[in-house]
């Protein structure tokens, strides 16, 4: 059995970016870059207005102008103002040739079919936007290994880009064994329970970008894991297996793993809850197995899993902060515990009902509380490692 950080050192040593590919910018939200994008062109393109209003030479905004045509956006007019005269334009439009301010239309008044400038100025290009002053044609607007934002992908939208190169989510295969698993919606009879992981983790799942999941379910058999294992492994970036991984007589989870070429990297963890868990390698596909309570399979995928799928798609890991405990907490030395708590203002509560099969905290909690592995006594007060959900 290896401590916490030994099977972290040993995921990471083993994980590999995955290929990139283009994606759609409306599929690219979260997705990191895996190139830098320049822009194919000047944002704006040609002297635009950037108000409603009225184009005009400054030296005539004392006289009297006659409107001499109007330029809407998206029009493919090219005008040129003439002497003394004023083109009605609008926000996003062209600006003629030949003029040097814009009065928005709340500064003039309209006189017959022309227009008297009631607030002055003397700002020459008012309201006008020139060519590339957002962005000049080859401008690095996208660094390589930025995670895109919302904002950002508006951005190369507006700059004619409608594809960007990025590292993509991995395809991902969720293996739920157990004999005693009920669907929820369904009758229980004596002995069953409700299958709940596969409902957490493709939340959690979707969370961090992972769309292509499929789902299977697997009676406690070698015959039928190991099946599974290997259809997984030749449609897969990344296999999860949840229950049994452990060593009781029901729990083919490692054996079925080793019938289908996956070299077991560990088995067994330093920690409560997850001391169970199993990671291996096939080729440069990535193998969990979970253990089977939800609070176990939840803590497993927040401290491996994700960081795996972070490092598989360029992501930064989220690094834990530091809170303080209300009241002290005793536990006996030997492993890491990852309590299930609740952070508020700086300072932390853990909760009760920790036991890897109890979920009822969950209603509360939003964050896993970690208490070192020799330290038996954590005082009041004591600041300690917080992994927000």
């Amino acid at each position: 059995m290896i401590t916490v950080n030994e099977a972290k050192q040993l995921i990471g040593s083993m994980v590999k970016r995955l290929s990139p590919v283009y994606v759609p910018l409306i599929h690219a939200s979260g997705m990191v870059t895996a190139e830098a994008v320049f822009s194919p062109i000047a944002m704006p393109l040609f002297t635009q207005s950037s108000m409603d209003g009225y184009a005009i030479q400054l030296n005539y905004i004392d006289a009297i102008m006659p409107i001499q045509d109007e330029l809407p956006a998206g029009t493919s007019k090219q005008l040129e103002l003439k002497e003394g005269h004023s083109i009605k334009v609008f926000t996003g439009g062209p600006v003629p040739l030949g003029a040097d301010c814009v009065i928005q239309k709340e500064w003039v008044t309209q006189v017959d079919n022309a227009i008297q400038v009631i607030q002055k100025t003397n700002e020459k290009g008012l309201n006008i936007r020139v060519p590339g002053s957002s962005v000049q044609q080859d401008d690095l607007v996208i660094e390589k290994g930025t995670c895109l934002h919302p904002y950002q992908l508006s951005m190369m939208a507006s700059l004619g880009i409608n594809e960007v190169l990025v590292y993509p989510a991995p395809v991902i295969t969720l293996i739920i064994t157990g004999n005693e698993l009920v669907k929820p919606g369904q009758s229980l009879h004596f002995g069953q329970v409700y299958e709940s992981n596969s409902i957490g983790l493709a939340a959690a799942l979707k969370s961090v970008g992972v769309n292509d999941l499929k789902i299977v379910y697997v009676r406690d058999s070698l015959e039928a894991t190991a099946a599974e294992i290997k259809h997984a492994l030749n449609c897969s970036d990344m296999v999860l297996l949840t229950g049994g991984v452990s060593v009781g007589d029901y729990d083919y989870v490692a054996e079925a793993c080793k019938q289908e070429g996956v070299q077991i990297i560990f088995h067994g963890v330093k920690q409560k809850p997850g001391k169970p868990l199993l990671f291996g390698t096939h080729q440069e596909k990535l193998v969990f197995g979970l253990p089977g309570n939800p609070s176990s399979v939840l803590h497993c995928f927040h401290q491996y899993v994700k960081p795996a799928i972070a490092w598989m798609t360029g992501q930064v890991s989220a690094a834990p902060i530091k809170a303080k405990l209300i009241e002290g907490y005793q536990k006996k030395p030997g492993l890491v515990f990852f309590l299930k708590g609740f952070i508020q203002d700086g300072w932390v509560t853990i909760l009760p009902a920790q036991a890897s099969y109890q979920v009822g905290a969950f209603s509360k909690a939003n964050c896993w509380v970690e208490l070192p592995a020799e330290e038996p006594f954590f005082y009041k007060e004591q600041a300690v490692n917080i992994h927000l959900f």
